[in-house]
Order: C-alpha cells, then sequence, then structure tokens
C-alpha cells in the first residue's frame, strides 16, 4: 500500500529554513492529476546536475525532483540559484549509495500526483531531449517499463561492459524479455516508469533496479525498449577504473538477486561460490525503511532562495 512522505519544506511563500508539516490526506486529492516527472539522484555533480536539468526543461515534464546526497561540492548552490519553479529539491547530507535516491524521489512524485517517471542520473549531461520525449511518449502508448537501449552495438567497448552485458542477458532471458529488450535494463541510461507499475512495486526494491523488470513480468506490465542511445551520448562522467569495476560487479550482482528472485530462491549476490557484492553494502537501506516508514521526514527546498546556510539543513 503507498504511504505519502513525511515532508519538511521551505516553500517559497517561507523562508529557507522554516519548515512545514505535510498532510497525508493530500495524496487523495493528487491522485487525480496527470503529470510528468523527473527523478534525478546526484552526489557532487557541481557544474553537471543544472545543466542536465536545464536540457530536459524544455520535455513536457511538470515536475523535477533533483535528490541531492552527500554532496560536499557546490552542487546545492547551483541547483539552488537555478530559478526554475518546476524544481523540488530533496536533500540529504548523507551519501545514500546508488539507486537508493530514484527510490526516495519515485516516493515523494507518487505521493504528488506524477502519472509517470523519467530517470535521469545527475551528471548525465549529454543533449538527449530527443529520446527522453520518446520514453515519456511511450508512457503515452500504454507502456510502463520504457527502456533506453544503450549498447546498440553486439560487441562492447570495453571487457568489464561485456561481462556485464552477459548477466543482463542472462536475466532478461530468465523473464522471457530477451527477444523483446535485448540487453536493455533500467540501470543504465535514462527510462521511464508508469505510475501503474510503480505502485506495484516494493518501492525498497527501486534501489536495486533490475528488481523492476521482475515485478513488470509478474504484474503483466508492458515493457519495451522506446529508444536507442549509445551511453558514449549520454555524457556522463568518466570514473577512475577502480570505481568502474566496483560499479560492474555491483551490476552483475544486481542482475544475479534480481534472477534468483524470479526464481523464488534466496535473493542473494552469489554464483559459483562468489559474492558480488560491489557497491551493495554502500546502499542505505536503513534510511530509505526510515523515509519509507514515515519515520524520518524528507526535506524539500525549493529552488527559488538563495542557498541556505548548511548549519540550519
Amino acid at each position: 500500500m503507498f504511504r505519502s512522505p513525511r515532508v519538511v519544506t521551505d516553500n517559497f511563500r517561507l523562508s529557507p529554513t522554516e519548515r512545514i508539516s505535510y498532510s497525508k490526506e493530500s495524496f487523495a486529492r493528487r491522485d487525480g492529476e496527470s503529470l510528468f516527472a523527473a527523478v534525478i539522484p546526484a552526489c557532487n555533480e557541481a557544474g553537471r546536475l543544472v545543466r542536465v536539468i536545464k536540457n530536459l526543461w524544455a520535455l513536457p515534464l511538470d515536475l523535477f525532483i533533483p535528490v541531492l546526497n552527500g554532496c560536499r561540492d557546490a552542487t546545492l548552490a547551483e541547483v539552488l540559484n537555478f530559478t526554475g519553479s518546476r524544481a523540488k529539491i530533496i536533500y540529504f547530507p548523507e551519501a545514500l549509495g546508488p539507486d537508493v535516491p530514484r527510490a526516495i524521489g519515485t516516493l515523494y512524485a507518487l505521493d504528488q500526483g506524477a502519472r509517470g517517471l523519467l530517470y535521469v542520473d545527475g551528471d548525465m549531461v549529454g543533449n538527449f531531449n530527443r529520446e527522453a520525449a520518446l520514453l515519456l511518449e511511450a508512457l503515452e502508448r500504454n507502456v510502463d517499463l520504457a527502456l533506453c537501449n544503450c549498447y546498440p552495438e553486439v560487441k562492447p567497448r570495453h571487457p568489464l561492459a561485456g561481462a556485464v552485458l552477459y548477466y543482463r542477458g542472462l536475466l532478461n532471458q530468465e523473464l522471457g524479455l530477451w527477444s523483446d529488450i535485448g540487453y536493455a535494463t533500467p540501470s543504465h541510461g535514462p527510462h521511464a516508469i508508469s505510475r501503474r507499475l510503480l505502485l506495484q512495486i516494493p518501492l525498497a526494491d527501486l534501489a536495486v533496479p533490475p528488481l523492476t523488470l521482475v515485478h513488470a513480468t509478474r504484474t503483466g506490465c508492458n515493457v519495451s525498449v522506446a529508444v536507442t542511445l549509445d551511453h558514449i551520448y549520454l555524457g556522463s562522467r568518466q570514473r577512475l577504473d577502480p570505481h568502474a569495476e566496483t560499479m560492474a560487479v555491483t551490476l552483475i550482482g544486481d542482475c544475479i538477486q534480481a534472477i534468483k528472485t524470479a526464481r523464488g530462491e534466496t535473493p542473494d549476490r552469489s554464483t559459483a561460490g562468489c559474492d558480488y557484492l560491489g557497491y551493495d553494502h554502500a546502499r542505505r537501506r536503513d534510511i530509505l525503511v526510515r523515509v519509507l516508514s514515515g519515520q524520518r521526514p524528507l526535506m524539500i527546498m525549493s529552488s527559488f532562495h538563495n542557498t541556505p546556510p548548511l548549519a540550519t539543513i
């Protein structure tokens, strides 16, 4: 059952540091509204996050939800100084780890009445407006999970990518999706999800993106590749090799966990005697559980203000 988040906000009629209560009854009022929202996780993306938002600003998106977490640079100041009325910033001083921010942003977007969500990482500065628009159009055509094929070439450019694609392929074959989506996954690239599907997913499972595929197939939702865009055009930040390797292990472990979930097995991240943990330990599920249960309110900031002192947050 959907639970509205607890929210404290610096609504534009208030000073940046004033906080107000949030009425859970408002969910019922907003449920009939029809809007699209973008969820944009960001950790230390100064010089990039605002570019991402500006690139997407012309799209038919009613709400932009940057989820800032663990930022120690100027990301917060930059996005607060971006005077876009459609942006509502969720702020966490802690780093939440991979994909946890998307789950929290989804909770807020659903509470605002969003009927469809676009997911874009805060470092993706590539200009892919056309592709993002096609993802939203797919939701209009009753697609529930609209994916981007980021590997149109059969042969990946890097051995790490080859290993990740192998496990993505195994998962999509396990789910009977291979002929329709190939290697596509909500783990990589912009994608869009309908409200119908999101309301059938335990939101905590969004922290492991391949589990969305499992829930989509179990509930009979429509999964489709809506666009093809080589990952080099995403404009993602180039990471150092140790990070890339650990991220690859994370993605492989996510696929293994999803395969085992689909089979009804214990959903661990091990196969052939190897544990594929990667950054899974960095996922702050403890914080996510508290947010989803209403024990920890969300700090929502409007981009109408200059940066509040961090000591007040």
